[in-house]
């Protein structure tokens, strides 16, 4: 009996395999200069960085990459591209074997016969199937309704065309194979043996059939080589790029630490002071940027996600990293991204540091990263926006972003001695040194809060001190791009702190808290740092903090994007809210990782950038579309943004809190 098996080159003159391997060549070619500009930029980077962290970045990639876990977080267009991308692989992998059974079939060995055979058929046929299914839904959904995030990009619709034709062709092909030479295992064919019956229902002469068949076979694999050709010059390159970003971004550093580009007591002690940190010229980005770069897929979701974008500010992050890619695609090492508009630097400015777009990208590209590095490239030559510059003099002048004088700390440092704190480091030991902030010091809605904080300490029995003469973390300098002036004031805060041997750290301030907790480990800070919320939490486990009223106020917590999304705080503040709140806890529709920033972040705080609805408003109103009568919040930026959002508003019985003063009222009859 004859063995199932697989016929290369079944029905075509012997004259056309040659034919079609010199056709080869120029498609080979292409890509292979296209593959060069990409090994050139990163990719002989790549290959020195493939092998560390092994096991880390395995796992990552299998989330990330091959289950594509953000990706289906859309369930329409990520299920639909999940699918393409499974069929994509499977078909690929089958070409692959196809090939290589026909390459050993000339030395007389075989690998497509016998049962295996007629399996690998249908298996090839159900995901090929799949693949065609995927790419009809995509192709047409994007022709009736493209999504607005994108706009329409005739390059991708020709990619999926492409894709269509290749999948539809490859299985007609079959079927008139099938039709023309049927053999008795053709019914595993599915699809094929399918459309072979199709021909012969409506008596399709033989010859014409052969024709046909012959013309889809070339077209079919013409169209399939110039994809693969093209891959490096279009977006189907994402394909590579996205799958070595997600498994290079794996061990990270903590999503709230931004890079250290020198160490200023390094280059003392060097006496090496020519140095240039950030980028704004295509020849300043460096190979890992720019691989992050091409891995972008224009999905949109960073922009749809963006807190600036949503309030029409100039910043689109899907737009920043496109701008950018094109930027690497001119070859001009020189070239300058800000001169001619290809990034906007009021676009810059905007970026709130929310971190919610990398949050957001399927391929684990950081848009916050490329605002900071541009940034610090702006301030680096003194050529900062005029609304920017006062921010930075106030930090460099007055070591705090208020442009405050010192004095002007000394009513609440009076005020919280009177409360029993101690001023550190006169006052002796403590348990824990609380980190006011700037904006308890200078802002007296802020104060109050932090006075609120520490009577509830004090009613836990915890032995509290603060620094009488406490200087700014740096944390609004380093996210402007003053690198320096940040490295300054966190070395002389971490000799300050280690000074006095403390081992706990509390603060108010989320910016704080992730300044403290995860930039200056690098600069010698060995502390626990401790967010309030936290703390509060943990009192009223213990039985250290006994409420004795429950408040009947329907409220809703906003979750801040440093304390959130950026350090993963969910609980504690939930649990306090919980604890105090008579009725259950209402939630934003966008809560948690996808919480909707205030606008204070990235220092857009202290500066006006245009918008056609500041962020605290859009937020405020969502809080109200939930039925809520209270706003609590766990950050003192936070409170400001949304208690002056409510007087433009004018909602005058509209109630803001902070999570301590709901607590304290609970608490203190």
């Amino acid at each position: 009996m004859l063995q199932p098996f697989r016929e290369s080159f079944a029905l075509l003159p012997q004259y056309m395999e040659p034919v079609f391997y010199l056709a080869l060549i120029p498609f080979i070619i292409i890509f292979i200069v296209g593959m060069y500009k990409h090994y050139k930029l990163y990719g002989r980077y790549v290959l020195k960085e493939v092998t560390k962290y092994g096991g880390q970045r395995l796992r990552a990639f299998l989330k990330y990459g091959l289950l594509q876990a953000r990706v289906l977080s859309e369930y329409f267009r990520g299920g639909l591209h999940a699918t393409l991308f499974i069929g994509a692989v499977v078909l690929f992998v089958g070409t692959c074997i196809v090939f290589v059974d026909h390459t050993v079939e000339k030395f007389g060995a075989k690998l497509l016969v016998g049962e295996i055979y007629p399996f690998i058929e249908s298996f090839l046929d159900f995901f090929g199937l799949l693949f065609v299914l995927s790419v009809a839904i995509l192709l047409i959904s994007r022709i009736l309704r493209y999504p607005s995030r994108i706009g329409v990009r005739v390059q991708y619709t020709l990619v999926l065309t492409g894709l269509l034709y290749v999948g539809v062709s490859g299985f007609l092909t079959e079927g008139l194979r099938l039709f023309l030479k049927d053999v008795p295992w053709s019914g595993y064919s599915f699809v094929g043996a399918t459309i072979a019956n199709v021909f012969s229902y409506f008596g399709v002469h033989p010859e014409f059939a052969y024709s046909l068949y012959v013309a889809l076979w070339w077209s079919h694999g013409l169209v399939a080589l110039a994809l693969i050709a093209f891959l490096p010059y279009s977006n189907l390159m994402h394909i590579l790029t996205s799958s070595l970003n997600i498994y290079l971004s794996i061990p990270a550093e903590p999503i709230g630490k931004l890079t250290t580009p020198f160490n200023i007591k390094a280059l003392d002690e060097t006496e090496e002071f020519e140095l240039r940190i950030g980028f704004r010229r295509t020849g300043e980005i460096g190979w890992r940027d720019a691989l992050s770069v091409y891995a972008c897929t224009d999905c949109g979701r960073c922009e749809k996600s963006c807190p600036a974008y949503e309030a029409g500010s100039a910043l689109s992050p899907r737009k920043l990293v496109q701008s950018l890619k094109s930027s690497l695609d001119k070859e001009f090492e020189d070239y300058d991204i800000l001169a001619d508009g290809t990034v906007k630097e009021e676009a810059v400015w905007a970026c709130t540091t929310c971190y919610a777009c990398f949050l957001k990208c399927p391929v684990l590209i950081n848009p916050t990263k490329y605002v900071i590095e541009i940034r610090r490239a702006i301030v680096f030559e003194g050529r900062m926006d005029e609304r920017v510059y006062p921010l930075v003099s106030n930090i460099a002048r007055m070591s705090n972003p208020f442009g405050m004088p010192e004095y002007e700390k000394e009513r609440l440092v009076e005020e919280l001695r009177d409360m029993g704190v101690k001023i550190l480091p006169d006052d002796g030991d403590v348990e824990y040194l609380y980190w006011l902030g700037c904006a308890a010091f200078y802002d007296p809605r802020v104060g109050k809060v932090a006075k609120t904080v520490i009577r509830l300490l004090k009613e836990a029995g915890l032995s509290i001190g603060i620094f009488g003469d406490e200087k700014c973390t740096g944390d609004p300098a380093r996210r402007i791009g003053e690198e320096g002036r940040f490295q300054e004031q966190a070395y002389a805060n971490v000799e300050k702190i280690m000074g006095l041997k403390i081992k706990k750290i509390v603060t108010h301030c989320p910016h704080c808290y992730n300044t403290l907790k995860n930039e200056y480990r690098e600069f010698g800070l060995e502390v626990d740092v401790i967010h309030h919320t936290q703390l509060l939490s943990a009192l009223l486990k213990d039985g250290r903090l006994r409420i004795k009223k429950r408040l009947n106020i329907p409220a809703v917590l906003h979750d801040s994007c440093y304390l959130g999304r950026v350090n993963g705080i969910y609980v504690e503040p939930r649990h306090v809210l919980s604890t105090v709140l008579s009725s259950k806890l209402l939630e934003f529709p966008r809560s948690k990782e996808n919480s909707f920033c205030c606008g204070a972040g990235g220092c857009n705080y202290w500066y006006h950038i245009p918008r056609v609805k500041r962020e605290a408003l859009i937020r405020l109103e969502e809080a109200i579309s939930v039925g809520a009568r209270m706003l609590v919040v766990e950050c003192p930026y936070c409170l400001a943004m949304f208690e002056d959002a409510a007087r433009v508003m004018n909602l005058e019985n509209f109630i803001i809190r902070d999570v301590a003063e709901v607590l304290a009222e609970s608490i203190f009859e």
